[in-house]
């Protein structure tokens, strides 16, 4: 009896020991990193379905093992809402999204208020490197007004012009640059008068220009989307092997009802 028990002990011990790598397999899993849907793509149209913290506290796992399985791919989510079916895209590659500022050059309709009253004008502006030219005018006839300068910074727009009648009564028109590109304000003589009032534009609208990709890259060929569901913690998991070829580039978008809500950031796998 105690030479069985000897040995149940030194077996129990052994279960405890790491086994070695097998042979031809890469363990070296690679994690990365989730991202909120407004943080690498434009908002709007995204990020208005984002679930703050569910990008840091889920994972991205990738392997690349050196057998029949060309890279597997799982998802460990958390943070989610409970009891919810997500929808999976592996997707192509993407180039995060970047402002670099508003494109301001066009023809547009604004309205400005006057003691009162409202004036239908037409503004046309044109952005070059070394500032903005302003012509304004009335719709059917001249305007009173000649717009000396413009400037455009982040989501402000500032026009410095005169009157015609009188170059010593100047006004100062601010606006501010909605996410749609429209714009409004006041406007204010900043000399040779005390007179104010609101405008905004009633058609056109500025452009945003940007880097990068401004919407999902496609769906990769040769896969489907697919589901996961998150228990009552908002919790869930899901795996998908590549078997027969893996693409060089790829990015995992994660959808829940009416958008995207997770980003993966973009992966690059070394086959």
């Amino acid at each position: 009896m105690k030479k069985i028990l000897a040995v149940l002990v030194v077996f129990s011990c052994l279960a405890y020991l790491s086994v070695p790598a097998l042979a031809g397999v890469n363990n070296g899993a690679k994690k990365y990193n989730w991202n909120l849907s407004g943080n690498v793509m434009p908002v709007p149209p995204y990020g208005s379905m984002d679930i703050p913290g569910s990008d840091t506290s889920s994972k991205l796992i990738v392997n690349e093992p050196n057998g029949k399985v060309k890279a597997n791919v799982t998802g460990v989510m958390n943070g989610l809402t409970p009891n919810t079916t997500y929808t999976v895209y592996l997707s192509n590659t993407y180039e995060k999204y970047v402002e670099t500022g508003w494109n301001i050059t066009g023809n547009y309709g604004i309205n400005v208020e006057y003691l009162g009253s409202n004036y239908t004008e037409e503004l046309s502006l044109t952005q070059t490197a070394s500032g903005i030219t302003v012509t304004l005018q009335l719709v059917g006839g001249g305007s009173p007004w000649t717009i000396d300068s413009g400037s455009v910074n982040s989501n402000s727009l500032e026009l410095f012009g005169h009157f015609n009648a009188n170059d010593s009564l100047k006004i100062k028109l601010l606006a501010t640059i909605a996410p749609d590109g429209t714009f409004g304000g006041t406007w204010m003589d900043i000399e040779g008068g005390s007179r104010t009032g609101n405008w905004n534009s009633t058609s056109g609208s500025f452009v945003m220009s940007h880097t990068g990709d401004s919407s999902w890259t496609g769906q990769l060929p040769g896969t489907l989307p697919f589901t996961f569901t998150t228990d009552s913690l908002g919790s869930g998991s899901w795996h998908y092997n590549f078997k027969n070829s893996a693409p060089k580039y790829f990015s995992v978008w994660i959808n829940g009802a009416g958008g995207t809500i997770l980003i993966s950031d973009p992966v690059t796998l070394s086959n």
